[in-house]
């Protein structure tokens, strides 16, 4: 095997980015690289996505943690450089000539905000025209969902915009107390995932459909059903999320009654001290050094006079 040198002029550099992938797990990953490799990687993610930058004194080191972050994450790793998601989802889109629709005006406004500047979506999106915000296709659309509310439209309305148009991915969103039920249908079914609005609702919607779209597995906690069945009522939950583990914070020292055990062992000991020293040190013969003591106090004193 050829040694690899770190002594090297040029340093190399790439910047990879996952979405969905523990970040415990990715930094857990970059520090396995071997020394020879002379590599070092910095990490820093927000909310579900994960960026990684690595740098290394010879493109060989480097090409071999790329690679080995590539075969750990391949689901997970979108992009490099300064490739974001919804470039990554078009790009995946186009390469695999599938086509996006959006069932609903919430998902188009997911969709549309971070799709409209991404050169050539427009061939793989139609941006509401011929979908929901097409008065006809919208009216049908809005007709296959009337019997049905809630979670349950929304499935409804993805499957007819997916029938209806004849897509390969069409995309509903359904949102409630602040949380959001993504849904992206397919010819076959559906895959559904509960988000918080602060979870960036949009950004997982994409990385849903460059899953669906590139054949890839789902994040954990996306789920999947027939059209035929009833959306179950724990997908109206976000799923767990697995947070880091944090040490637990210091219980409070109740330090008045540690003070207040002091004083009575104090106390305790003053008492055996004064005993000791009032009976020469003969403890056992206290009881009757006291009886006589307060029998003695009975007694008329000298110079008393009696009644």
């Amino acid at each position: 095997m050829k040694n690899l040198s770190c002594e090297q002029n040029e340093p190399v550099r790439c910047v990879l980015r996952l979405f969905g992938a523990s970040a415990l797990g990715v930094q857990q990953a970059a520090s396995a690289f071997p020394p020879e490799w002379c590599v070092t990687a910095q990490c820093r993610s927000r909310g579900a996505e994960t960026l990684i930058a690595l740098r290394s004194e010879n493109a060989a080191g480097l090409d071999k943690a790329r690679r080995s972050l590539h075969g750990c994450f391949a689901a997970d790793l979108y992009g490099e450089g300064d490739t974001n998601l919804a470039a990554a989802v078009v790009q995946a889109l186009e390469h695999r000539r599938r086509l996006l629709v959006c069932a609903d005006a919430a998902a188009g406004a997911l969709m549309e905000a971070r799709l409209e500047a991404v050169p050539g979506a427009e061939k793989v999106f139609d941006f509401g025209t011929q979908s929901y915000a097409d008065p006809k296709v919208g009216a049908q659309i809005a007709r296959r969902a009337a019997r049905r509310q809630d979670a349950a439209a929304a499935l409804a309305r993805v499957q007819a915009a997916q029938h209806l148009m004849g897509a390969e991915l069409s995309a509903g969103c359904w949102e409630q107390d602040g949380k959001f039920l993504l849904l992206l249908g397919t010819r076959k079914g559906c895959w559904l995932r509960t988000v918080y609005r602060e979870d960036g609702p949009g950004l997982w919607l994409l990385d849903m459909i460059r899953r669906a779209a590139c054949g890839l597995p789902q994040v954990p906690g996306t789920s999947w059903q027939h059209y035929r069945d009833p959306v179950p009522e724990a997908v109206s939950a976000p799923p767990a999320v697995q947070a880091e583990a944090r040490p637990a914070p210091p219980k409070k020292k109740r330090r008045w009654l540690r003070r207040v055990l002091l004083l009575l062992v104090a106390l305790a000991l003053a008492a055996l001290a004064a005993g000791w020293w009032f009976t020469g040190g003969d403890l056992t013969a206290l009881p009757q050094l006291l009886r006589e003591t307060l029998h003695a106090d009975r007694l008329p004193h000298s110079g008393a006079k009696l009644i």
